[in-house]
């Protein structure tokens, strides 16, 4: 069961005050995604974890916090040029603008995790071609977070695991061949090894469709 109840913020760049929506708990049954996406109810908490100023459209997690920058590039015409493209639905949109000042802000674990957050959003409102840009702007920010020794996930493997997902879904089958061959040959526990295994399969089927890590181990027994 998820509880929810509603909250009044007062937007930390402009004073506006909004009310939005706080999770006060949840849970999920069944198995997550390849890309880790939790199942219902936890699903659908998703559309609560984000937060936009009613006023001048700054996003956050909570907008009562923000960085010292925040303000200068709330303001920026970037800035709001991603908040206002009706291209990516409402919601996607709000991540890809924290995961633009998270990126501005050499955040780049965060700013990864933020666009996945928008694919996932986009795959809800089944605008595919939105996921599809937002997965391989992640597979470009999850480069930047490599390039300074950070990962995804903690677990050895995981983030390259995640990484081939986004790669296989959004088109990139080469590149996530690639990567999942190279992975397979690193010190990682079997269970990644087995669910790289599916993934390659699902490769080489050219299939972009999502599937879950329950899928990849029963193929596996």
């Amino acid at each position: 069961m998820t509880t929810m109840f509603e909250n009044e913020v007062e937007c930390s760049i402009c004073g506006e005050k909004s009310t939005h929506t706080s999770i006060g708990s949840t849970n999920s049954f069944g198995s997550p995604d390849l890309d880790i996406r939790p199942p219902e109810m936890q699903r659908s908490t998703i559309y609560y974890s984000i937060q936009r100023c009613t006023s001048c459209s700054y996003c956050s997690s909570d907008i009562s916090k923000c960085d010292e920058n925040s303000e200068t590039l709330v303001k920026s015409s970037k800035y709001q040029s991603i908040v206002e493209d009706i291209s990516f639905p409402r919601v996607a949109s709000s991540f890809l603008a924290k995961s633009y000042e998270n990126e501005i802000n050499k955040q780049y674990v965060d700013a990864a995790w933020n666009v996945i957050h928008a694919a996932w959003i986009c795959d809800d409102e089944q605008n595919n071609e939105a996921a599809k840009n937002c997965r391989k702007k992640a597979v470009t920010i999850i480069d930047k977070a490599n390039s300074q020794s950070n990962k995804i996930a903690d677990q050895a493997g995981a983030s390259e695991l995640i990484t081939i997902d986004l790669m296989r879904r959004s088109g990139m089958f080469e590149a996530a061949l690639e990567l999942a061959e190279l992975t397979k040959k690193d010190d990682i526990e079997n269970i990644i090894i087995q669910i790289i295994e599916f993934e390659i399969t699902l490769i080489q089927l050219k299939d972009t469709e999502s599937h879950t890590i329950s899928e990849a181990l029963e193929k596996e027994q």
